[in-house]
């Protein structure tokens, strides 16, 4: 299904502070939800984990790398932004293409080439061949979801993919296609046993439909209401919020597609640290920013290996 892709803990000190990023979110929803944890190894969820048993271990940067264990990346993705909805929010859905026609096309693509898989994996299988360049944005698309509930599964959000695609109200996914998909407020979405505006913020995900192939996707909450308000979204302004956390789920799909169970990747995941954190795991309390000629993006950080750092831009669309 997919390997827990964690929030690392950093927007406590943004909602004091507007743009200024540092840790503090566990501890902002700790006051709300419980006694939180530090963030652990994951994957797949962009979450802060929340419990009152024993603190499971912090990933030690100093010690990281991303590893490739044979999977397959995402060349030159073809986002789509879906929306779960017409309630789904109005400022969002006017402004968030804007925000994948830029980050696919941009310089942040083209340092990903670091994460193509003309090699071996970890364990002696031959690499994918493929080489990350820029992508493009293939538009929005608004859905009216056979699938009335508001507490959702993931098992849901598939067949409602694959119901949609059917259809042809979506396109048809080939190997580059990622579905990043909005909901609107009310919506609870569950996977793994961890509910969204709870234990996560969002995550990305990739399943193998016997009618159209590998079909990849994100799953964004309404980050204006409920949990995610309190713990997701910076103050004042959800869209910011949206960008960074959609860049979070946007790079990790691009380089990790398949994330898988826990803390032990395997094929046919991709790239992830030999405890299961991501690209943008490691880079949760880092942010940087995307220009173009007449926007700015705030995106989040992410891991590169060659400088053992989180890199931050500022990247460009050019």
């Amino acid at each position: 299904m997919g390997n827990l892709k964690r929030l690392n803990s950093f927007f406590g000190t943004l909602l004091v502070q507007g743009l200024t990023f540092s840790l503090g979110v566990g501890l902002v929803f700790g006051t709300a939800f419980g006694t939180a944890s530090s963030a652990f190894a994951g994957g797949m969820f962009y979450k802060t984990h929340f419990t009152t048993s024993a603190k499971k271990p912090v990933h030690n940067l100093t010690d990281s790398k991303l590893l490739y264990y044979g999977g397959p990346v995402i060349s030159n993705v073809k986002v789509y932004a879906v929306y779960w909805g017409a309630s789904v929010d109005a400022g969002l859905q006017k402004n968030i293409g804007g925000f994948y026609k830029a980050v696919s096309n941009s310089t942040h693509m083209d340092w990903l080439t670091e994460y193509n898989t003309g090699i071996n994996a970890v364990d002696g299988r031959k690499g994918t061949a493929q080489t990350i360049g820029r992508g493009t944005y293939g538009g929005d698309y608004l859905i009216t979801p056979a699938v009335t509930k508001t507490d959702l599964n993931d098992t849901d959000i598939q067949a409602e993919l694959v119901n949609q695609i059917t259809n042809k109200v979506l396109p048809a996914p080939d190997e580059n296609s990622l579905y990043m998909i909005y909901f609107p407020a009310g919506v609870s979405i569950t996977i793994e046993n961890q509910t969204s505006c709870s234990t996560f913020c969002a995550y990305h995900n990739g399943f193998a439909s016997s009618k159209f192939g590998s079909v990849f996707y994100g799953v964004i909450p309404d980050l204006q209401s409920g949990g995610c308000n309190f713990g997701c979204a910076l103050a004042g302004d959800s869209f910011q919020a949206n960008t960074i956390i959609s860049s979070h789920e946007f790079f990790e799909a691009v380089s990790d597609p398949f994330p898988t169970p826990g803390n032990q990747p395997a094929y046919p995941q991709a790239w992830n640290t030999s405890d299961g954190q991501e690209i943008g795991d490691l880079c949760a309390s880092s942010s940087g920013q995307l220009t173009t000629a007449s926007d700015t993006f705030m995106i989040q950080g992410e891991w590169d290996n060659a400088s053992n750092s989180c890199v931050t831009g500022p990247y460009q669309t050019k």
